[in-house]
């Protein structure tokens, strides 16, 4: 009788403890046994109920909870309860994005090392679009085409106008390629290189100045493949040597760049160019300006940070010449290594400011130019073909803004010789100077 009693009292307990969890567990979440994973989200809206709480993103797929002043009957936060936040939409502090209204919302985190991109004004169509997590928006195309490539430079997925708000992870997040036209101009000068190492006769400094305008078109050509289309103009004015040698003032570049890539999906890449062009005073013949370089290079993602680039480039010049184009990459969220050859930078980022990025960066490079020419040496007349070789060393600050970029730099150059074609005009040198330079991207 007592183990009846006993087994009795000991099944009504278990049904009231199971009634009593089930109850708990039904009221906690109704649709599982588990309580929800914990987001920064919810542990700080748990933390600051209050009216001058600190309101934070609202995460995805989530609707931004109301805030109000604490209260007996008010549901406790998620991460205390399992419940899922479902509060309603808050007018005073969370407002859905209008795109008639300027870019950047004020309900924003910012970040000052990773700035925000809007959508771009120059492709987005008119008429009704989706904008995701917002619905339709008036002036947001829903078939509006993407002017980046379909190819990710970290993976391969088809890139697309971001939304509205969307920042990217660091400084040197994924920079797709742009469709479309591109501009630069490039604007050097070069003071008082005093004539080194000449022949009796030859005397007086050489002034250079500089202006530089590159016309970009990029568009895929064959599936996987990049073509990178530039139409070149180059303007220099020369002011010297004073006597003994007698150079035209005025020369004049007109090339063709035409650049095939292979966008990094995948850990190799490939880059291959050809530059035909004139480069001319216009009095000599054609054939002495008449050159045409060519390039290739190699590049292979070695980790997160690392890339090996292995490749050879060919100058046209009054020497045939063969460099190696190769070096190491390296970037992080504050720096961008680019330790190459024949041209080298190292560049640190700033931060942002209201319209750009700001970058402080020094590079180092090896230049060398020729022109097919009509030139005087020793009472003779004759087309030649003159080189003008340097090393540059720049130190710079360059403003991005996404859509622009501008820059200046300054700095030194050096190991500069001037040569013909022709043995019968001797080579000289040029003093080291000063060069600047100013440019526009757009």
């Amino acid at each position: 009788m007592k183990s009846f009693h006993l087994s009795l009292i000991s099944a009504i307990s278990v049904m009231a403890v199971t009634l009593i969890v089930s109850d708990h567990v039904a009221a906690q979440n109704s649709r599982s046994l588990f309580r929800k994973s914990l987001t920064v989200g919810t542990v700080f809206r748990g933390q600051s109920p209050d009216a001058g709480g600190v309101p934070m993103p609202v995460q995805p797929g989530e609707t931004a909870p109301a805030v109000s002043a604490p209260s007996s009957t008010s549901v406790s936060p998620e991460f205390i309860t399992g419940d899922e936040y479902n509060a309603p939409m808050a007018d005073s502090m969370f407002v859905t994005p209008d795109m008639s209204m300027p870019a950047y919302p004020d309900n924003m985190t910012w970040n000052a090392f990773s700035p925000q991109y809007p959508p771009d004004p120059f492709v987005a169509q008119p008429g009704p679009g989706a904008m995701p997590g917002y619905g339709p928006q008036p002036g947001f195309g829903g078939m509006q085409p993407s002017p980046y490539a379909p190819y990710s430079p970290y993976g391969g997925t088809q890139q697309s106008i971001p939304p509205q708000g969307l920042s990217t992870f660091g400084a040197n997040g994924a920079k797709p390629y742009r469709y479309g036209w591109s501009n630069a101009v490039d604007v050097s000068w070069l003071p008082g290189g005093s004539a080194t190492g000449a022949p009796a006769g030859i005397t007086g400094d050489m002034d250079i100045l500089g202006v530089d305008y590159r016309l970009g078109y990029t568009t895929p050509f064959i599936p996987g493949w990049i073509l990178n289309w530039t139409n070149q103009f180059s303007y220099r004015n020369w002011n010297g040597p004073d006597a003994g040698l007698t150079l035209p003032s005025d020369l004049f570049r007109l090339g063709m760049d035409f650049e095939m890539e292979t966008p990094q999906a995948g850990p190799w890449s490939i880059s291959l160019g050809i530059t035909p062009s004139l480069n001319t005073d216009f009095e000599a013949s054609s054939s002495e300006g008449f050159q045409l370089d060519g390039r290739g290079i190699l590049l292979m993602q070695l980790d997160q940070y690392w890339t090996l680039g292995l490749g050879a480039m060919y100058w046209d010049r009054v020497d045939d010449i063969v460099i190696p184009w190769a070096g190491f990459i390296y970037r992080d969220d504050y720096w961008e290594w680019r330790l190459m050859y024949p041209e080298a930078k190292v560049s640190l980022f700033l931060g942002n400011e209201a319209f750009w990025s700001k970058w402080l960066y020094v590079r180092g490079e090896y230049h060398v130019e020729s022109y097919g020419v009509n030139r005087g040496f020793g009472g003779v007349t004759a087309d030649d073909q003159v080189q003008i070789e340097d090393y540059r060393v720049l130190m710079g600050l360059n403003m991005d803004s996404g859509y622009y970029s501008w820059f200046f730099e300054g700095g030194y150059v050096f190991d500069r010789n001037v040569e013909f074609a022709n043995a019968a005009v001797p080579s000289y040198g040029l003093q080291d100077g000063f060069i600047g330079q100013i440019g526009l991207r757009y």
